[in-house]
């Protein structure tokens, strides 16, 4: 059997050494999961049997000759050998994986995380943390907002929600300008609210930086204990993305930035009422 040699994979040695003597079409099987790992994590056995060339029950039979009850199993293993990787392949194997192996549709393994991410969002450390927030954000004339990748669109969702009620923002999200242009603005912001997930990285580190420099306090969204980020801001808010290591989902961010916005509007109503009462009166002009 030639499967690939990976440094340190207890799967491919276990794949050689238990392979040796089967049939060719048992091997044939074998060498197809080892040098397909990704999609033998998602792929069902009529799946696999269908990409392979050959029956259902002969994949089953090809698990089970190196040592496994079951695919599920099998998925176990090729889970551990994978490691925790983090890229967009990684997560999207682990998290189908999990659909597969819990025999759950996509639609109920979404519903089950989000239970959990919001369950998490409403216990009373976390209400008291987006409390402490509002305090740290609502002085502000001008709130800073950083988000980049997937949270760049909640962010500008976030800035122009607080447009609408009166307050300015400057944007710091790496897209509609460079992160190193818009950070010129952050003399500008009187407090940064800053969506920073996972592992610490460059464009995180250079806007805590140069807030620290300007004593911009900062408020943090993240799921992250790293204290390189953490130890940094003034406020943490620890708000989940679903379950670790498979894709990250934004619903309950979205309901945290939310929260924050109406009670930004409800401690100061007046501006709000006045800045929308001005933006329909745009529209009237620009729209009729």
């Amino acid at each position: 059997m030639s499967a690939v040699v990976r440094p340190n994979d207890k799967l491919s040695d276990r794949l050689r050494v238990r392979a040796r003597g089967l049939s060719p079409s048992l091997t044939r099987v074998l060498e197809f999961i080892d040098t397909h790992r990704h999609e033998t994590m998602t792929m069902s056995a009529v799946e696999l049997a269908a990409a392979i060339g050959t029956s259902d029950a002969t994949v089953i039979r090809s698990v089970q000759a190196i040592g496994f009850d079951g695919l599920k199993e099998l998925r176990q293993a090729l889970a551990t050998a994978l490691g925790s990787g983090q890229s967009p392949i990684d997560t999207i194997t682990r998290t189908v994986a999990s659909i597969k192996e819990h025999s759950a549709t996509a639609i109920d393994q979404v519903f089950a995380d989000h239970q959990e991410t919001f369950a998490a969002l409403a216990s009373d450390e976390t209400c008291r943390s987006i409390l402490a927030a509002v305090e740290k954000l609502s002085p502000a004339k001008r709130i800073g907002v950083f988000g980049i990748g997937s949270t760049a669109f909640l962010v500008r969702y976030f800035a122009l929600s607080l447009n609408r009620t009166g307050r300015s923002t400057a944007v710091f999200d790496d897209c509609m300008a460079p992160l190193p242009e818009q950070l010129l603005e952050m003399g500008s912001a009187d407090a940064l609210l800053m969506l920073a997930y996972g592992k610490p990285y460059k464009q995180a580190t250079a806007t805590i930086a140069e807030a620290r420099r300007l004593k911009v306090p900062i408020v943090l969204i993240t799921d992250t204990n790293e204290p390189f980020i953490t130890r940094h801001a003034d406020v943490v808010v620890p708000v989940l993305r679903g379950n670790a290591g498979r894709v990250a989902m934004h619903a309950t961010t979205l309901v945290c930035l939310e929260a924050l916005i109406f009670a930004l509007v409800a401690d100061n109503p007046a501006r709000a009422i006045s800045t929308l009462e001005r933006l329909s009166a745009f529209r009237r002009s620009v729209y009729k």
